[in-house]
């Protein structure tokens, strides 16, 4: 035991005399470099007095000069009486003898700590790209005047994330529905203006891109996103408060997106989603959900070949209900059947309601053609039947007052602070759930089997979009119209503000 005591006695010995041999190096350097900087500033002093006493000579009647020959004597006096040796001894000297090994400890666990929580804040803190925006190809109106408005433009601020539960998509095409049109004369405005207020890729109410559903394939995904990756072939529909899909890009909701099913072109996914929607908002209320609450029930479906009957007549015929639709002339009755309707009438051959009188009565009548044939339909319906109409319904909010108005941005405002999503949550187009990728992907297997596809009245390419517009404002469609958003339109996706850490 008394030789190790000794060993380590020894061992403490050598190094003290380290540590004197060390702390005379270190004193001979820093007086060295003492010497050094003493001369130097001596030097730096005698240029700076000499520029001084040139400029006196020329400004010697200035009391301002004299005023500033005060200062600079002043400051020569402070820099002769500033001794480097001096600071150096007093900082030593403080820190051998009032710096304790806790005081290290304290500091360094500090330092630790704050480098911790700034790693941690930084992760979490959301940041944009600073690039600068880019620009893409919409269809957009900029005033309310309806179908005159309509039009393509080039130069619509391009959309990024800003979310960590959103998906940045490429359009591929997109849907035309009246829907637009009525949104073109000012439906939707008051939710649209005020809501646009917490989403960072709008400001103001205009421009309003057009197109409620589109197909496409995803660019970018937020952190949160765990179900898509880019590259990935979607189809989505978007609520009427969201900025459109008619664009060469737009960022959505994870929840609103669904993988497209591989059996559908790009083309006929986009005509399908917002009527997938619609139809299955509808069956909810009348409990059609399956083949469990649909099989040996009568359903009459009126316009079975608009985009919303189209595919309300497949899905309740592929759940083993008797389908009986009506149709605008005898040439779409084909078509119907084909859907799989087994009973079609044709309202240009005889009048739809001796048709109906001479049919048994329903168990459902869906109706997607308007309110028109909504009370007309109770009476060919069943005492306990139900009557379900997916045409849109009238929104307060568009015509507020300016009292109104403020109240009505108040709650959203609050709803938006609680909730932190500028989404409104709930029902929207005739009580169809917000989260439309989960309708997507359930229908998805109907797509695969056959049992549910897709018509396209026509397909236009982007700057056709006013004529598109026209047709179906025109015209009866079958189906519906989509517009192209050509493959070969520059991908500009790749130098777009797009690419942030979220």
């Amino acid at each position: 035991m008394d030789h190790v005591i000794f060993l380590a006695q020894e061992r403490l010995e050598g190094f003290q005399v380290f540590c004197s041999s060390g702390s005379a190096v270190i004193n001979s350097k820093l007086s060295a470099f003492r010497d050094v900087a003493q001369t130097s500033l001596n030097k730096s002093w005698n240029i700076l007095s000499s520029s001084c006493n040139t400029l006196q000579v020329h400004l010697s009647s200035s009391s301002s000069y004299e005023r500033l020959a005060n200062a600079l004597t002043n400051s020569r006096n402070a820099f002769k009486n500033f001794k480097l040796h001096e600071l150096y001894d007093k900082c030593l000297i403080f820190f051998l003898h009032e710096v304790t090994r806790t005081h290290l400890y304290l500091c360094a666990a500090c330092f630790l700590t704050g480098g911790v929580v700034g790693l941690v804040i930084g992760l979490k803190v959301h940041h944009r790209s600073v690039a600068a925006p880019q620009r893409m190809r919409a269809v957009v109106v900029n005033n309310y005047t309806g179908i005159e408005g309509i039009t393509v433009v080039e130069d619509v601020s391009a959309p990024h994330l800003t979310s960590r539960d959103e998906l940045l998509i490429q359009v591929k095409a997109a849907g035309l529905d009246y829907l637009d049109i009525m949104v073109a004369r000012g439906y939707g405005r008051g939710m649209r203006r005020h809501l646009n207020k917490y989403n960072p890729n709008w400001s103001g109410e205009f421009p309003v891109v057009l197109g409620r559903d589109c197909a496409g394939v995803v660019l970018a995904v937020g952190a949160d996103v765990e179900n898509f990756s880019p590259g990935d072939e979607v189809w989505l529909a978007v609520p009427l408060h969201h900025q459109g899909t008619l664009s060469e890009y737009t960022v959505v909701a994870a929840s609103m997106v669904s993988r497209k099913p591989q059996e559908l072109t790009m083309e006929a996914a986009a005509a399908l989603p917002l009527s997938i929607v619609r139809a299955w908002g509808a069956l909810q209320q009348c409990s059609l959900t399956g083949e469990q609450t649909a099989r040996g029930k009568r359903v009459l479906v009126h316009g079975g070949v608009s985009g919303v009957g189209l595919v309300l007549v497949q899905l309740v015929s592929s759940w083993g209900a008797h389908v009986t639709t009506t149709v605008a002339c005898a040439h779409h009755a084909e078509l119907a059947s084909m859907l799989g309707a087994h009973d079609v009438i044709a309202s240009d051959a005889a009048p739809l309601d001796k048709e109906l009188e001479l049919r048994d009565k329903f168990d459902v009548i869906l109706n997607p053609a308007g309110t028109g044939l909504h009370e007309a339909s109770q009476q060919y319906c069943l005492p306990d039947g139900v009557v379900v109409s997916t045409a849109l319904p009238l929104l307060p909010a568009d015509d507020l007052g300016v009292v109104l108005g403020t109240a009505y941005s108040f709650y959203l405002k609050l709803r938006y602070l609680i909730s932190k999503s500028r989404w409104l949550e709930g029902s929207w187009y005739s009580s169809a759930p917000t989260e439309s990728g989960k309708i997507l992907q359930h229908v998805s297997s109907l797509v695969a089997e056959g049992k549910l596809r897709a018509v396209v009245d026509k397909a236009y390419n982007c700057q056709d979009a006013e004529l598109a517009f026209s047709h179906i404002d025109t015209t009866q469609q079958v189906g519906r119209t989509v517009v192209r958003f050509s493959a070969s339109t520059p991908s500009r996706a790749l130098q777009m503000a797009f690419w942030q850490d979220l």
